[in-house]
């Protein structure tokens, strides 16, 4: 509990409620810990103070001027109003100040039902102007960056964004230019708003100034239902949230958690659900008794068939090379894009229950880490993948197993999850020369083709699960959206193989599965999914 006798701590009152904060709190900060609102534009917690909006003024006892409250620090007995008829007339002049160029056109606006002009307007405003002047007029529909696009009319100078790019991303493209009313946000010629942070500038814009190219006029957002989940683009573990409407993950935004990513995320994390729409899905089981080569294909090629014939036939596969060559002659390789329930059943079912000599776990790293966020390691469960036992991903594990397929020391091949085809890792030779090859993957590959059985599994957005960062900390990644066609989570479809070669366990949902690395793995020992939560908990020696 807060001290009010410390000397690291200041006690006040605040609407006539008695708060007690930190020495170099702000009064809009201690205001907000009481859960009083108090107007503003241009602050925001993860940036410097700007104080240039003004809407945050406030009365304060003793003072002879309206005071504001992002960049007054709280002192010992200070008492604060926030609703007195002297801060509610300032607030309504700042309001038709901040209104007399800006366009009345919310209805066409694509930040409406989540601008800040507009709420304050209603609860701040007159409902009036007294402007009957000509507007001063800036370009609309500015691309000021790749995906992100500019309304000068819109922009009311808060600067959230030029501090942004100074502060955080620390690139500098953006600069206030001009002054009075024709002062205009810009970026510096030759320099557009092409950083790998870019769209956070739209997130920390009250008003419709900024906007995403590939969300705009895409959905109303209170049509969006958001799910908190989190990032699958990298081993950071960034927490977001989901927004779906009609079916449809439509916008992926940044999360607050101080422990990972704070309030930002990368570009590329904001567009990780574009493939599930412009990917060629794998939405139904497929099977081929003699499969096709990717490029001159066979006689039939893969047919559609059941879940439990598409499982039946890989089973019959799988048996078969087990009992003629022996379990040495069966590898898997398994992908650490997976949740740790899907690596759990990965490592039990294919090691376990079927006796898979090798299981691999390739790597996927693109780039370098930055000083910010951006992990090189492109997959979100490497870390969990090592705790289970399965071993760091391999940049030279698949070459290996193709190797012994070509030599015939490896027969039967199960694939989680990967495309070490498509993505050059394996020769289509050497899957020809397998004698079982069962995919389960959310796509269409050139590897999914040269199998004898392919089941569909879910994408991003579509399977509950948990990720472990690179730093340990466990998260919950939670289904926003229904999967699509006949696709299932990795998990299930192991489990029900496994059940095939005498697997008794019912593993019911995918918090059963994390049940049981928690009783088994230590690392993850006295966690749940409720002990999860939003923000997740940092495994045991992490």
């Amino acid at each position: 509990m807060p001290d009010p006798n410390s000397p690291d701590e200041v006690a006040l009152l605040i609407d006539g409620r008695p708060v007690v904060v930190r020495k170099g709190t702000m009064v809009l900060q201690a205001a907000e810990k009481l859960g009083i609102v108090v107007p503003h534009y241009c602050y925001h917690p993860g940036l410097s103070i700007a104080g240039n909006c003004r809407m945050c003024l406030v009365e304060i006892e003793k003072a002879p001027k309206l005071q504001i409250g992002c960049a007054t620090p709280a002192t010992q007995g200070m008492v604060v109003k926030t609703t007195t008829p002297r801060v509610q007339s300032t607030r309504e002049g700042i309001m038709e100040f901040l209104l007399i160029n800006h366009p009345l056109d919310c209805p066409i606006c694509d930040q409406a039902g989540e601008c800040r002009l507009q709420e304050y307007s209603a609860s701040y405003g007159t409902g009036q102007s007294r402007f009957v002047e000509e507007k001063i007029h800036h370009e609309k529909r500015d691309p000021i960056g790749a995906r992100v696009m500019f309304d000068g009319e819109r922009c009311i100078k808060c600067t959230r964004c030029v501090r942004f790019c100074d502060e955080v991303s620390k690139t500098h493209e953006l600069d206030l230019f001009e002054r009075g009313g024709h002062a205009i946000i810009g970026a510096f010629p030759g320099r557009p708003l092409d950083n790998p942070y870019s769209g956070n500038t739209v997130d920390i814009c009250p008003v419709g100034a900024l906007t995403w190219t590939p969300f705009r006029f895409r959905a109303r957002v209170w049509f969006l239902k958001d799910t908190p989940s989190v990032c699958a683009g990298c081993a950071r573990g960034c927490n977001v949230n989901v927004a779906v409407y009609d079916g449809r993950i439509h916008r992926i935004t940044p999360r607050f958690n101080g422990e990972v990513n704070s309030h930002w995320m990368c570009d590329f994390g904001r567009q990780i659900h574009e493939p599930l729409y412009a990917r060629a899905r794998l939405d139904r089981p497929l099977v081929n008794q003699a499969p096709a080569s990717s490029t001159g294909g066979g006689a039939e090629g893969p047919a559609r068939a059941t879940v439990g014939e598409a499982l039946d036939l890989a089973a019959g596969r799988l048996r078969a090379v087990t009992s003629r060559f022996g379990p040495d002659s069966l590898a898997a390789i398994v992908s650490a894009r997976l949740t740790l329930e899907d690596l759990h059943l990965a490592k039990k079912v294919l090691a376990g229950v079927l006796g898979a000599a090798r299981l691999v776990v390739p790597a996927h790293e693109q780039g370098q880490d930055d000083a910010l966020l951006i992990r090189k390691d492109k997959t979100p469960n490497a870390k969990g993948a090592m705790l289970l036992g399965l071993g760091a991903p391999d940049p030279q594990g698949v070459a290996g197993l193709s190797g012994d397929i070509l030599a015939g020391r490896l027969r039967g091949l199960v694939v989680v999850g990967e495309d070490p085809l498509g993505d050059g890792l394996m020769s289509e030779e050497a899957l020809r020369a397998l004698e079982a090859l069962v995919v389960i993957d959310s796509w269409r590959s050139p590897t999914l083709e040269a199998a004898h059985a392919a089941l569909p599994a879910c994408g991003y957005g579509e399977y509950e699960g948990v990720f472990v960062s690179f730093a340990g900390r466990a998260q919950r990644a939670r289904q926003a959206v229904r999967p699509r066609g006949l696709a299932d989570p990795p998990w299930l479809i192991l489990r029900e193989l496994g059940r095939r070669f005498g697997l008794s366990e019912a593993y019911p949902s995918a918090s059963a599965v994390f049940d049981e690395v928690v009783s088994q793995v230590p690392a993850f020992a006295g966690l749940s999914y409720r002990a999860l939560g939003e923000t997740g908990r940092p495994t045991t020696g992490a």
